[in-house]
């Protein structure tokens, strides 16, 4: 008999421990791939609303590291537009809000007839107009969420507004956003006048150099100011590096509690077989060849936990997105990379979680697990 179907055979004598044990571990491994692709896939989700845009630059406060910019005068865009090496520069300053019954939801406000709204696609209706006009533009997946159409009125803060278009982007991001004009953000906010982002396009057949010296310009000319690219804003936002952090101490910390279950359930194992155990050895089993069940015992139970937990994560996932929270704000796309991780960390930790009751099995004496008959 090989050493997988005695230990299959083992953990079978003890059904109900080892379907519990390989709950937890499953528990687990799903917890891990649901905590990891959502701090990941925020991530993912907020660089390609910055990506989407077109801008190949960003400028703003150098000590403002926050998931909303700190905003500074509109000004400055007009002052970047200048410089030899820019073609374009459209400030704008976004906001998150409470509309109605739906969460928290992030509200933009561009400049009308900027370059920041050529990659969106007007679904339903029109654009919102400049000057006093109190007009939205929703997302599909924010129309989705509020429940409302072209001709709708939602309520932002104390201020109504009226839905005039529905729009696609290539962003999840921004699908899920409300859209406005700079003005009418600027006064629903409080802000007049300032904004929090200004994005910038450069000049065709601008190279890396070019990049560099509008770097150094900007420092010159606008001190507390700094230019960075859409990947480096993400590296900025200090909420979505504390995101990811904390998704990873918590996996460890998931991993390890059930790999404890798997330990707990291998002491327990071993110590009701001592007897099956003396036999082995007094028959001429080397105290290796005992490690070595045990440890595939308790490799099977973490196979099996985890193999449970792949396939339980991807759909807690899917459950996520229909949620108000998680609708339309995060890409949950699960990688290969990141389930071979987990994978390859839960069998290092079930490994790990076998290394004691091996040795508490190997160390005995025949005489001594006889006595236990």
């Amino acid at each position: 008999m090989s050493f997988f179907a005695m230990a299959w055979k083992n953990l079978l004598r003890r059904r109900l421990r080892s379907l519990l044990t390989i709950a937890g571990v499953a528990a687990a491994v799903a917890a891990v791939i649901v905590l990891v692709t959502l701090a990941w896939g925020f991530e993912r989700t907020w660089l390609s609303a910055f990506q989407a845009r077109g801008a190949d630059l960003l400028v703003g406060r150098a000590s403002s590291r926050r998931p909303v910019p700190s905003p500074f005068p509109a000004r400055v865009a007009a002052d970047l537009v200048k410089l030899p090496e820019v073609e374009a520069a459209a400030g704008m300053l976004s906001d998150i809000v409470s509309i109605e019954d739906a969460p928290a939801m992030l509200v933009f406000g561009w400049e009308p007839g900027s370059f920041l709204w050529d990659h969106l696609r007007l679904v339903r209706g029109r654009w919102p107009a400049g000057g006093g006009e109190r007009t939205v533009a929703l997302g599909l997946v924010a129309s989705q969420v509020l429940g409302k159409g072209v001709g709708d009125t939602v309520q932002i803060d104390t201020t109504a507004f009226k839905v005039c278009g529905v729009f696609a982007s290539d962003s999840l991001w921004e699908s899920g956003t409300v859209l406005m004009t700079l003005q009418q953000i600027q006064a629903v906010s409080g802000c007049e006048g300032l904004v929090n982002v200004v994005n910038i396009k450069l000049k065709p057949g601008a190279d890396p150099a070019a990049a560099e010296h509008l770097r150094r310009v900007v420092r010159q000319r606008f001190p507390g100011f700094s230019v960075y690219t859409a990947g480096e804003a993400v590296q900025r936002n200090v909420g979505l590096q504390a995101a990811k952090a904390l998704s990873l101490a918590v996996s460890l910390v998931t991993l390890i509690v059930g790999m404890v279950g798997v330990t707990n359930t291998m002491v327990m194992s071993v110590s009701e077989r001592l007897p099956e155990i003396a036999v082995l050895l007094a028959i001429g089993w080397r105290r290796a060849r005992i490690v070595r069940l045990i440890l595939v015992e308790s490799l099977v139970i973490t196979v099996a936990g985890s193999a449970v937990g792949t396939l339980a994560g991807p759909q807690g996932l899917r459950a996520l997105q229909w949620g108000s929270w998680f609708r339309g704000r995060i890409d949950v796309t699960i990688s290969l990379p990141l389930l071979a991780a987990v994978l390859a960390g839960a069998l290092a930790l079930g490994l790990a979680a076998g290394l004691y009751p091996a040795w508490i099995g190997a160390r005995m004496r025949p005489v001594d697990g006889l006595r236990h008959e």
